[in-house]
């Protein structure tokens, strides 16, 4: 069943359409009526009037000779070329007696055709076609006899019309038919790709909204910057697509210790999404279990859910637990780029590689977790590899070095570190857009790094 929306959407299309077609059907007849009978008309129209214009310049003007009446035509015609062939006078026997052309050209009409309209006081028109385009050649009666006698003294004036092109009499409603048309065209050709493209438009939509409720989703999965049973911790994450497959995580676990948690799902978009949303369910689960397995154990078994041979799908992991009490670190390193730990004071660097091969990819794979003490001057900087391979606009990789420094350099919060690496890359992909999803995760000790503050002032 259709959607009332969808239904009416279409059914309003159809009506445009079909408006469209009655459109151009009308402008057509009116183009073909124009075109004949009433530019025609026009054209007629227009040569009486010429016509007893003429009359009454002539009388006005007195002119009584073939010369004079010359002149005038010749001015008449000039002053109006781009409406007027030319102009003709002849007497009732088709004699030329003054003529706008440079030379005596015949009459376009017969001898007793044009006594014929003389003797009947009426007019008679052909089209003829011209170099600048149609033309009507009208011959119209004049009553300039020089006796005033009308039955004996008509004489004949035979006028060329333009009908169509620039000169035409009619040019500016064909311009605006033709304009007519066209849009009417445009309106027909709108209309049926709206019809055509209207499902694609509509799927289009929907998965507009889908990709903006999966935004909303894998932002709420991640946390706010904030702190955790002594851990200060900030993040960020950019997708290259719309939405991505890297995220972090920070939470409690049941024992009371921190969960630090960053992953790198293979691929990018939806599919990735929904792949990275399933694996931090599982992630944790695991962590919140009641029973002591060891956080490479917990690896393994979060492999074994992962793998899909078909799938051909791989996650990369840093996980960690930090444990407020004895500020003991365990972490498993499960193909990731390994998180820097970085003593702020010293500047020693410290790479968390422990672990084993990514997730997802081999059978019954081995892990190895490690332990370490911190003391309050460390700084645990992750990242995934959207970071380390964003590139300059010569092709050059951010890398390892430039994260350091900026880490170096920044003697704010955690959130600030983030801000400052991110401002970094940023500034040296110089406006170039990210290929790969791109996440920073920082963490350190709140109430260490606070006394020690403290203890300086």
């Amino acid at each position: 069943m259709k959607r009332p929306k969808s239904l009416l959407f279409q059914v309003a299309a159809a009506i445009g359409a079909g408006l469209a077609v009655l459109l151009m059907i009308e402008t057509l007849l009116t183009y073909r009526y124009v075109g004949t009978r009433m530019a025609r008309d026009q054209a007629l129209l227009q040569a009486l009037e010429e016509a007893s214009s003429l009359e009454h310049q002539l009388e006005r003007e007195e002119i009584n000779t073939q010369d004079g009446l010359r002149r005038i035509l010749a001015v008449i015609v000039k002053d109006r070329e781009d409406e007027i062939a030319w102009m003709t006078v002849m007497d009732a026997s088709g004699s030329v007696l003054a003529t706008s052309l440079r030379s005596n050209s015949r009459p376009s009409f017969a001898t007793d055709q044009i006594r014929r309209v003389a003797e009947r006081n009426q007019n008679a028109s052909v089209v003829q076609d011209l170099s600048q385009g149609q033309a009507l050649v009208a011959l119209v009666p004049l009553k300039l006899g020089a006796d005033g006698n009308p039955s004996t003294n008509w004489r004949m004036l035979e006028i060329a019309i333009y009908l169509r092109g620039p000169q035409g009499v009619l040019h500016p409603l064909n311009r605006d038919l033709f304009l007519t048309a066209l849009a009417s065209l445009a309106l027909l050709a709108s209309m049926i790709v709206f019809v055509l493209r209207f499902k694609a438009y509509v799927r289009g939509q929907t998965l507009a909204a889908q990709l903006q409720l999966a935004r909303d989703v894998q932002r709420r999965l991640l946390p706010a910057s904030g702190a955790e049973a002594g851990i200060e911790f900030a993040g960020e994450c950019r997708p290259a697509d719309e939405v991505g497959g890297d995220f972090y995580d920070v939470f409690q676990t049941q024992g009371g210790e921190t969960a630090l948690v960053l992953a790198d799902v293979s691929g990018k978009g939806i599919p990735a999404t929904l792949r990275m949303g399933v694996i931090n369910g599982a992630i944790r689960a695991l962590s919140r279990r009641g029973d002591e397995a060891t956080v490479a154990r917990m690896a393994a078994i979060l492999n074994e859910l992962l793998r899909d041979s078909a799938a051909r799908e791989f996650v990369t992991l840093f996980w960690g637990f930090y444990n407020p009490v004895t500020h003991d670190l365990r972490y498993v390193n499960a193909g990731h780029l390994p998180p820097l730990l970085v003593a702020l004071h010293s500047g020693e660097v410290r790479r968390l590689e422990t672990g084993g091969p990514v997730l997802g990819l081999l059978p019954t794979a081995v892990y190895q977790d490690e332990c370490l003490k911190l003391n309050g001057d460390e700084a645990l900087i992750a990242y995934s590899d959207g970071l380390m391979e964003a590139t300059s606009p010569t092709d050059e990789e951010f890398g390892e070095a430039r994260v350091l420094s900026a880490v170096r350099s920044s003697t704010g919060s955690a959130e600030q570190v983030v801000q400052d690496i991110m401002s970094a890359v940023v500034n040296f992909m110089d406006g170039a857009k990210f290929h790969d999803d791109l996440t920073i995760f920082v963490a350190r000790l709140v109430s260490r790094w606070q006394s020690r503050e403290h203890a300086g002032n």
